[in-house]
C-alpha cells in the first residue's frame, strides 16, 4: 500500500519537488523500496534523534527515527534553499493529540527542504503539526486525515493556534 500511495502522491507533486518521510527501523527497507517503485528519486536519510526512549538492558536504545527522503525527478541544485543539518535533536513533544506527533520546531526544520513559498501536502495530516509549521513558515499547505477525530483535532489545533498569533500580531 506504501508504494501505492506514494505512486499517487509524486503525481500531484511538481518536478523537482522534495519528499520526507519519517520511518522507524522496521519499515526502513520496505519504505526505500515503495519510494523507488513509485518513481521518486531516493537521495538519502537524515535522523531525528528523540534524546531518550525506554532503556532495555543489553540493547541499543530506539531514540531515533528516520526521515527517508528523495525527489519526484531531478532536483535542481541551484534551488534557494540552504544546507540541511542531517540529525536533528528534539524530543518528542509534550502532551501529545497523536501517537505519531513531532515536534513543531522539528518540522519547521524538516521543511526548509522546500523552495519558500512552495506548497506542501501532508497525506497523514494527524495532529496537523506539518500545516501548522507551513502555515507559519509562509508556505500554501494540503492536509489529508481519513480519521475524523483527528482530522478536527489537528484543523482546531492549527486554527487555534493561528488565531492566537494573529490575536498576538494585532495587539503589537
Amino acid at each position: 500500500w506504501m508504494a501505492e500511495w506514494l505512486y499517487d502522491a509524486r503525481k500531484a507533486c511538481k518536478v523537482g519537488a522534495p519528499i520526507c518521510l519519517f520511518i522507524d527501523w522496521r519499515q526502513y527497507p520496505s519504505i526505500t523500496d515503495a519510494l523507488q517503485w513509485a518513481g521518486w528519486i531516493w537521495r538519502g536519510t537524515a535522523v531525528w534523534d528523540k534524546g531518550n526512549s525506554r532503556p532495555q538492558k543489553g540493547r541499543f536504545r530506539q531514540q531515533a527515527e528516520y526521515i527517508v527522503w528523495g525527489s519526484n525527478g531531478p532536483m535542481p541544485i541551484n534551488r534557494p534553499v540552504s544546507c540541511l543539518p542531517g540529525v536533528f535533536r528534539y524530543g518528542n513533544p509534550q502532551n501529545r493529540i497523536h501517537v505519531t506527533e513531532k515536534p513543531l520546531q522539528l518540522m519547521k526544520d524538516v521543511i526548509q527542504i522546500c523552495e519558500p513559498g512552495g506548497r506542501i501536502l501532508d497525506p497523514f495530516a494527524g495532529a496537523g503539526t506539518t500545516i501548522l509549521a507551513a502555515v507559519e513558515e509562509g508556505y500554501e499547505t494540503v492536509g489529508i486525515e481519513v480519521t475524523d477525530a483527528y482530522y478536527k483535532l489537528g484543523s482546531d489545533r492549527v486554527k487555534f493556534a493561528l488565531e492566537a498569533k494573529e490575536k498576538e500580531e494585532s495587539e503589537k
